[in-house]
């Protein structure tokens, strides 16, 4: 006896998925995808993070080694610079970003280029040669505070008294997940993953948050 014709195989229909099978597919296919993409993103961001801070580390270690051998800090300043902001004319401080004497005669690093993963200072790019911003950048405290009594525009940042106890002889900087260069605000995952702030490190603290009570960056300080 012959069995109904539906159930037989009939190597016309084949082995292919009806159009609503397809779409269900793709449906769960893009739905996978969404769900994928932030969390790959976020674990990014967070292996940047991650890298910036262990860099800024490395740096603060060469910056103390350096320290030891010639009694000072790398300086900012190098003779007849004439690049940097207009207001700063004159200054000669070139080195705001990790310095090659660093490197040279003596390898405190490997190489000063170490760029923030997150892209560096872009909007100081037209005002230093050989993309020296797209380093971590780099701030010699002591000579800042030296060059406010002659530059104004230091003086707010570096010419309190003060300075050195709130972030010691150095200071290191990176542009945090926002890409916005925002230097007087340290960023903290706790306020979201892409979030206002910038990878800070000082000699005083690794989160570059130390004595945040006595802030020379605070509103009415």
């Amino acid at each position: 006896m012959n069995s109904h014709p539906c159930s037989a195989w009939n190597p016309r229909r084949g082995f292919g998925f009806t159009l609503i099978e397809l779409l269900i597919v793709i449906a769960i296919v893009l739905i996978l995808i969404a769900i994928a993409i932030p969390n790959m993103l976020a674990a990014m961001t967070r292996a940047k993070v991650t890298r910036a801070s262990a860099d800024l580390r490395t740096v603060a270690t060469a910056l103390e080694e350096y320290q030891i051998d010639y009694r000072k800090y790398p300086t900012m300043i190098e003779p007849g610079f004439t690049g940097g902001i207009a207001p700063l004319a004159g200054s000669d401080l070139k080195w705001w970003y990790v310095p090659d004497s660093l490197t040279t005669p003596i390898k405190y690093l490997e190489s000063a280029s170490l760029y923030c993963p997150f892209g560096g200072n872009y909007a100081r790019h037209l005002e230093f040669p050989e993309e020296l911003w797209r380093r971590y950048s780099y701030e010699n405290i002591i000579e800042l505070r030296e060059k406010s009594a002659s530059f104004p525009i230091l003086v707010n940042r570096y010419g309190n008294p003060n300075t050195l106890v709130w972030s010691g002889s150095w200071r290191l900087n990176c542009v945090g997940p926002d890409r916005e260069w925002n230097p007087n605000l340290p960023y903290s995952p706790t306020n979201g993953l892409v979030t206002a702030g910038d990878i800070i490190r000082t000699q005083k603290s690794p989160l570059g948050n130390v004595n945040d009570d006595y802030s020379p960056y605070r509103a009415g300080v």
